[in-house]
């Protein structure tokens, strides 16, 4: 049996080269079968990861598909029954990945296993939370039951949903349920696929066993602008896409200033977003 595993790249430093390492440094009991695909960076990160770690396969886009699109590319050009999608600003610890396949083959319903995050100081990052209602969503990440944050991590259990830093996928539920959505282009995509997922009767685990560094905001540090605008868009896809066509355009505006205001903020400096999910809320 082996292990895909998919990190989608753009502009992300020195991240890529470093969470590469890591999964040279400390190998999974399983062979691994490593796609980056790049999409269209311009800082040679690519390069130089492609340089140093010859043995991952590399996948150049000359522009930037978007994550979702950028996923599936990965996911098609893998084989096997488990995928690892994970951002490059992560690394994984020894015995991570083992985890992961081990809490997938303790449940049989579950779709996606989730490791337990941790800043690059040590500190515990929220891995936990739950699928967001259109309340949750407009207030952030300050809602009530959006995140587990008081939750220690340390029971394997099922969950709502996951931090997209770095999850395990089983290629069975995606076969059932499909690929992600390629109009999500940054952010939400993950909550798609989750929702679809769940509604099948598939299961998201946290495996607390499996430990994962996570720097956090790699690529979207870059491009902060960018990040709300497309974040806000699929946040409106996402909710649109439950709910009757006739409430869309009161979505739409709702959704749409909220994303003015989030923009304005971050034209004028404001740190209004933590970009790991630390246990504080803030």
């Amino acid at each position: 049996m082996s292990v895909g595993v998919v990190v989608v790249n753009w502009n992300s430093g020195g991240h890529l080269g470093r969470m590469l390492a890591s999964l040279q440094e400390h190998p999974p009991a399983e062979p691994i079968d490593v796609v980056v695909v790049d999409n269209g960076s311009t800082d040679g990160s690519a390069e130089q990861a492609a340089a140093a770690h010859p043995w991952a396969r590399l996948i150049r886009n000359p522009a930037n598909r978007g994550l979702a699109a950028a996923n599936n590319q990965g996911l098609a050009a893998t084989a096997g029954p488990y995928v690892l999608i994970a951002n490059p600003d992560v690394e994984l610890a020894p015995g991570a990945l083992d985890a992961l396949v081990g809490c997938m083959e303790r449940h049989d319903r579950a779709a996606v296993a989730v490791p337990r995050l941790v800043s690059p100081d040590g500190s515990p990052q929220t891995s936990a939370g739950e699928l967001p209602t259109l309340a949750q969503a407009l207030v952030g990440r300050r809602a009530r039951g959006l995140w587990r944050d008081g939750w220690d991590h340390a029971e394997e259990r099922p969950i709502g949903r996951g931090a997209e830093a770095c999850y395990l996928v089983r290629r069975r539920a995606i076969e059932e349920v499909g690929p992600q959505d390629e109009r999500y282009r940054l952010d939400w995509e993950g909550i798609d696929w989750t929702q679809r997922l769940t509604a099948a009767g598939w299961e998201v685990w946290l495996a607390p066993g499996a430990v994962v560094t996570h720097a956090g905001g790699a690529s979207i540090a870059g491009a902060r602008l960018r990040w709300v605008v497309e974040s806000h868009r699929g946040m409106y896809r996402y909710f649109a896409d439950r709910r009757p066509a006739a409430l869309r355009p009161v979505l739409a505006a709702v959704i749409g200033l909220r994303a003015l205001a989030k923009g304005a903020g971050v034209v004028a400096g404001l740190p209004l977003y933590r970009w790991a999910h630390d246990r504080s809320g803030r």
